[in-house]
């Protein structure tokens, strides 16, 4: 797992635990990516599912979240997950 800090401009910091992530998983992870900047519904659901897929956060711990903090938590984790290949 890797500790992750979500920064926002309207919510305090916090931390999240994301999964190390292989290539198909990488893959699923970008499908939902491209839903999420895609989607004629909205970022809300992708964000949301971004969040599932690459963490241990339950349904009841990301529904406390703000919109911003879901929203951020997404992009944060795909930046981090595809940017670790490029590190090593």
């Amino acid at each position: 797992m890797i500790k992750v800090t979500i920064k926002g401009d309207d919510f305090k910091p916090f931390d999240i635990e994301v999964k190390e992530l292989n290539l198909k998983d990488r893959e699923e992870l970008n499908a939902i990516l491209y839903k999420m900047f895609n989607a004629k519904e909205g970022m809300f659901s992708p964000s949301v599912d971004v969040i599932r897929f690459c963490t241990d956060i339950t349904d009841d711990e990301i529904n406390k979240l703000s919109n911003d903090q879901i929203f951020q938590a997404a992009i944060e984790i795909s930046n981090i997950v595809n940017k670790k290949k490029l590190k090593k």
